[in-house]
């Protein structure tokens, strides 16, 4: 019941239709980057980031029951699982997952019973980018990068951190960057970093810092 025919998330009451105004993801360079095999289909309706960046997203993580190894030909008095479920900007969390168990009780079949448990949540964040910092940093990054425009993605907004330093200190400015395309496989096992990228971010990040201490003499 989490997903419609078309794949997207259904949590009944939580809105599932934002739109992402952001950078745009073509679909064949996320099928390319995502090594999604020739042939199968895509889930979800919209955009790619208006799925990846701006809307809920229900997965399960990890299910626990007996293993293809070693079954056997009898009934199971019970069975466990773990969801996720990511939330974009502009939506709380605590709602969010109100909504998530009123769902999942109300569509459990043959009234089984049904046991809830909240192990972890965290608000979603979203940068002020008209912010004089971010202006720095589009300014570093267009030198480090022979011209190039910085683009706004949706990289980083489930990262609660982000809340609890704006929470500790509201005047400061928070900018989420890193080395963190596709090629790097950050946080797999082969996990990987241009060493071009490198250069020019470390350029970009000392430029930054002259850009934004000279728009704060200004």
């Amino acid at each position: 019941s989490l997903r419609s025919e078309d794949g997207s998330t259904t949590v009944d009451g939580l809105a599932s239709d934002a739109v992402w105004e952001g950078l745009q993801y073509p679909e064949a360079d996320f099928r390319a980057d995502a090594k999604v095999l020739d042939g199968v289909e895509l889930i979800g309706e919209g955009t790619i980031a208006d799925r990846l960046w701006a809307r809920p997203a229900v997965t399960v993580l990890g299910i626990d029951c007996p293993p293809v190894i070693g079954a056997t030909p009898s009934v199971h008095a019970s069975a466990g699982a773990l969801i996720s479920l990511r939330v974009p900007p502009g939506v709380d969390t605590a709602e969010a997952i109100k909504l998530l168990e009123a769902h999942l009780v109300a569509h459990t079949p043959w009234k089984a019973r049904l046991e809830l448990e909240v192990v972890g949540q965290g608000q979603p964040f979203q940068a002020d980018t008209s912010s004089p910092a971010y202006a720095s940093m589009a300014a570093a990054l267009r030198e480090a990068y022979d011209g190039q425009e910085m683009q706004i993605s949706g990289m980083g907004g489930s990262i609660p951190l982000c809340n609890t330093l704006t929470s500790l200190y509201p005047q400061a400015e928070m900018l989420l960057i890193g080395l963190s395309e596709p090629e790097a496989q950050i946080h797999a096992v082969n996990e990987s970093v241009s060493p071009e990228e490198l250069e020019r971010l470390s350029v970009a990040e000392a430029l930054f810092l002259v850009n934004y201490a000279e728009s704060k003499r200004a």
